[in-house]
């Protein structure tokens, strides 16, 4: 079913089986092609010029060139993140091993022994008043648990008489390197 449209000009044709307009040259009984059938969907030589250079198909190449310009700024600003998140996780563990190892000195001070548990620094009834050394026992930031290697003074016989020092049981390397420390091979255990 064909129709014209705009009175019958014949500057566009409707196709109704499409739904589509399509620009033809008239149909005028002096032009050279008055046949209707061989217009009829074929375009005109300028608009066929027009479509071939078309930019819709750069589109699909450009987002796919965005997506992966995207992609690699993420994972270059994922590496700085577990980066920073270790920074963070290495301070916290210094200042952790640092309340730790104060409180073992003041209670060494108090007391003239070391404590036998990590425990005797939360709460010391021994004398008048209770005495606190830590308010809490920490978790091992590189661990997440409370599972720190403690370093024990045990005497001739064997009988453990307390704890001297504490390090971390993670065996991951430091991004940190601690003054005095040597650099290669060093792990959270040594701090």
């Amino acid at each position: 079913m064909r129709r014209e449209a705009g009175g019958g000009s014949g500057l566009f044709r409707f196709v109704a089986a499409r739904g589509l307009w399509f620009p033809v040259p008239s149909l005028s009984p002096s032009s050279p092609r008055s046949t209707r059938h061989s217009t009829l969907g074929t375009p005109r030589p300028e608009l066929v010029a027009k479509t071939r250079h078309s930019p819709r198909g750069i589109v699909y190449p450009l987002l796919l060139g965005s997506i992966l310009v995207i992609g690699i700024a993420t994972a270059g600003v994922a590496e700085l993140w577990t980066t920073q998140v270790k920074r963070e996780k290495e301070e916290e563990l210094l200042f952790r091993l640092g309340e730790i190892r104060r409180a073992i000195v003041r209670y060494r001070a108090d007391h003239n022994r070391l404590p036998k548990e990590l425990k005797d620094l939360l709460e010391d009834k021994t004398q008048l008043q209770t005495r606190r050394y830590l308010r809490r026992i920490y978790a091992d930031p590189m661990t997440g648990k409370a599972d720190w290697d403690l370093k024990v003074v045990a005497d001739r016989a064997g009988v453990i008489s307390g704890i001297e020092d504490v390090h971390s049981k993670s065996a991951g390397r430091p991004l940190k390197s601690l003054p005095g420390k040597p650099t290669e091979g060093i792990t959270y255990k040594d701090w």
